[in-house]
């Protein structure tokens, strides 16, 4: 088995669970790589990726999320080793770090699909971006504060027009992300389905809308609130990538070809994680 080690160096420091997991794999015969670095500034790209068997993270979700697109494409199976706050994706902590590694090498684990977003951005009929996300999907206003306009279909059938301060389009893996702050439902990571989440939206109607995998949403930049000021208006896409976005500018989001494995121990991780939060909150 040939692992690939993928590092933040700032929720590792000085390498200190790196080092602990090449030890103890290296005694059972697994090649464990050469930390990769993985933070805000870098990640690593789909050749990095080639000829291993699977990957592990060291970090938080942010970590995690980064390495998961360039895997995604390869299927490469992802146990996450969660260093950070919130620990959603990750399977286990430093704690239980040893029993997770010897099941890895056992291979007594399951498989676990996660759903990814494909977006395209289109200005004046034209593909000028596009991306995968695995968590979400977000629009913002950006500059001076002023309500976003924008208007929502759903498999070319209008939906509605927002006054908001934007929206979030995630995957059930992104429920707990963005989407749980803006007040969004959780949804069982697992599960495919594609969740509409208004931000600070000037209606009564500001609730979430869950939808299909199988649907495709369209969001139409509308023009400023005042023309006078003009507006910012930014795609992120899982926070690490963006877009600045026009008026009339139009986002099409769809689910992806392509999806990530995770690696899971058990088959109620997610409510225990869930469980464990809702103590901790």
């Amino acid at each position: 088995m040939r692992v690939l080690a993928c590092v933040n160096p700032y929720k590792d420091k000085d390498y200190k669970v790196y080092n602990q997991i090449r030890e103890y794999l290296s005694r059972k015969g697994v090649e464990v790589s050469n930390p990769m670095t993985v933070n805000r500034e870098e990640n690593i790209s789909v050749s990095d990726t080639e000829g291993y068997d699977v990957v592990i993270v060291l970090g938080g979700d942010g970590t995690l999320m980064r390495v998961a697109k360039q895997c995604s494409t390869l299927n490469l199976p992802i146990l996450g080793i969660n260093l950070g706050h919130v620990g959603f994706l990750a399977q286990t902590n430093v704690d239980g770090m040893e029993k997770a590694l010897d099941r890895l090498v056992e291979k007594d684990y399951l498989l676990e699909k996660r759903m990814m977003l494909n977006g395209k951005v289109y200005r004046d009929g034209k593909l000028i971006f596009e991306s995968n996300s695995l968590n979400d999907v977000c629009i913002n206003r950006g500059g001076m504060l002023q309500i976003l306009n924008y208007d929502i279909s759903v498999n070319d059938m209008f939906l509605k027009s927002y006054a908001a301060d934007g929206v979030i389009i995630s995957t059930p893996t992104g429920s707990t992300g963005y989407n749980l702050s803006a007040g969004g439902p959780i949804v069982e990571p697992a599960a495919e389905m594609l969740l509409i989440t208004p931000i600070a939206a000037h209606s009564f109607m500001n609730r979430s809308i869950l939808f299909k995998a199988t649907d495709i949403i369209k969001i139409t930049i509308g023009e400023p609130h005042d023309a006078s000021v003009g507006q910012t208006v930014i795609a992120h896409f899982d926070g690490a990538e963006r877009i600045d976005l026009n008026s009339n500018d139009e986002l099409i989001i769809s689910k992806a070809d392509a999806c990530v494995d995770f690696i899971q121990m058990n088959n109620v991780n997610f409510l225990e994680t869930l469980n464990r939060k809702l103590k901790e909150n």
